[in-house]
């Protein structure tokens, strides 16, 4: 599943790519799985885009004034932008005049496009917001394992699974820590932590894809590695289930309980 470094470079090119394009038609191939109604998104229609930014895990398609498209691409969901009005696998097709359709593609038709949705419950990860006294409240009111509270939603936008373990590593916290036990030291350390890793992340895939609209990249990773024994500094790198999710992380990592 795409996280925030991949959605925030999606978001970046799609601006570029899309930005003052007039929607010409907008067409749900799967309306059964589809949240938004294609009576609706006719409303878009003859509207431009305005830009395309991310909170969380969304992205969303700004179309003016009660004219938001929002999408969750959740595990399988892609970006597809051409010719092709219908690639395998579409969902809806956006469709502009210069051509070519932005397609939502997913086989396994999970991903969740909403127009005009409610606000985010969480706080994004990247917000300005997100200060040190506000992680420090989040961490001190949870006995959740930490790992679990930055994979919330509902309290932190953006961050899933390899970016929670890649995040703990650098910040020396084992995801096995509990959130209220972490030392205050340790909560300042992290919530700095939180947003350098994202936001080298970013750069790293920008770097690597310049163009880049779908998928992961992962090979810059320093824990959350499949199939490796140990990290760079030669430390082995265990694995354990978090939330059902498969954890990976060192010993060296210090377990606040």
């Amino acid at each position: 599943m795409p996280e925030l470094p991949d959605l925030q470079v999606f978001s970046r090119n799609l601006t570029k790519m899309l930005k003052g394009k007039t929607l010409e038609n907008a067409v749900i191939y799967a309306k059964q799985k589809t949240k938004v109604s294609e009576k609706s998104l006719q409303e878009l229609i003859g509207k431009k885009l305005i830009q395309v930014y991310r909170e969380g895990k969304r992205l969303y398609f700004d179309f003016g004034k009660d004219a938001v498209l929002s999408l969750h691409l959740m595990l399988h969901g892609k970006l597809v932008y051409s010719a092709d009005e219908n690639p395998k696998y579409t969902l809806v097709a956006l469709k502009f005049k210069d051509g070519n359709t932005l397609a939502i593609t997913d086989f396994q038709k999970m991903a969740n496009i909403e127009l005009n949705p409610a606000p985010s419950e969480g706080i994004d990860a990247l917000s300005p917001k997100l200060t040190a006294k506000m992680f420090s409240e989040l961490l001190q009111s949870s006995k959740a394992k930490i790992k679990t509270l930055l994979m919330d939603q509902k309290l932190i936008g953006g961050i899933g699974n390899a970016y929670a373990d890649e995040i703990l590593y650098e910040a020396g916290i084992s995801p096995l820590s509990i959130a209220n036990k972490i030392a205050e030291k340790e909560v300042q350390k992290l919530v700095k932590v939180i947003k350098q890793v994202l936001e080298s992340a970013e750069k790293q895939i920008l770097k690597e894809h310049p163009d880049i609209i779908h998928g992961e990249v992962r090979d810059f990773m320093k824990v959350h590695i499949k199939n490796a024994n140990t990290d760079k500094k030669g430390n082995k790198i265990l694995q354990t289930k978090i939330g059902g999710r498969t954890t990976y992380y060192t010993e060296q990592q210090e377990v606040f309980k």
